[in-house]
């Protein structure tokens, strides 16, 4: 499943630090790591490929987000095509103001409002747009952090009680791995449910 980083990819990142794991509990982590990075982004970094259509409804009279996208071809509005001029693609220019490039990710109406059906909780999705859905490219944090993910996840085989080893001091505990969280802090989308990843020190 993992489309982040590959076995082969990750086994040259491992050195051999997990000894004589065998391929398929490395591609479990994978897997599991890639699950865990695109719910805490609330988002996936897949590669676009084709364009689909997709339905979307406003969450206010001039805003409406969509999913990642790095083209969009056309827009629906209650079956009435928007001319390219009467939206705007956001973020702008598909960057952020650190320089960093992203697939826009909201539809903001330049002329008029959107059409809403009903309330904002229940309404009817109203808009179809049709995109190339993704990104350009996975983004290089993205990897290590599913790299690193990947690992600490696989360690977890060694722990016993939230316990994974004992040293001169004690007993060595679970804790919040900050390496991932920093990572990916700039790829969490605001509407995403976020949750802590569990790394060893």
């Amino acid at each position: 499943m993992a489309v982040y980083v590959t076995l082969a990819d990750f086994k040259t990142w491992l050195r051999n630090e997990l000894g004589t794991t065998d391929d398929a509990m490395l591609q479990l982590g994978l897997d599991a790591a890639e699950v865990a990075v695109n719910e805490h982004c609330g988002r996936n970094f897949n590669a676009a490929s084709t364009a689909s259509a997709r339905l979307f409804r406003p969450e206010s009279l001039r805003l409406v987000t969509i999913d990642d996208c790095t083209t969009v071809t056309s827009v629906v509005e209650n079956g009435a095509t928007v001319a390219a001029s009467g939206y705007q693609l956001e973020p702008l220019n598909g960057r952020r103001p650190s320089g960093l490039d992203v697939p826009f990710d909201r539809i903001r109406r330049i002329y008029g409002d959107w059409y809403m059906d009903g309330a904002d909780e229940v309404g009817r999705a109203t808009i179809s747009v049709t995109a190339t859905w993704g990104w350009a490219a996975t983004p290089p944090p993205v990897i290590e952090a599913t790299k690193i993910l990947a690992k600490d996840i696989i360690s977890q085989r060694d722990t016993r009680n939230g316990v994974a080893a004992f040293g001169e001091f004690g007993s060595l505990r679970v804790r919040l791995n900050p390496y991932v969280e920093q990572l990916l802090a700039p790829f969490v989308k605001s509407t995403a449910t976020t949750f802590d990843f569990v790394g060893v020190f």
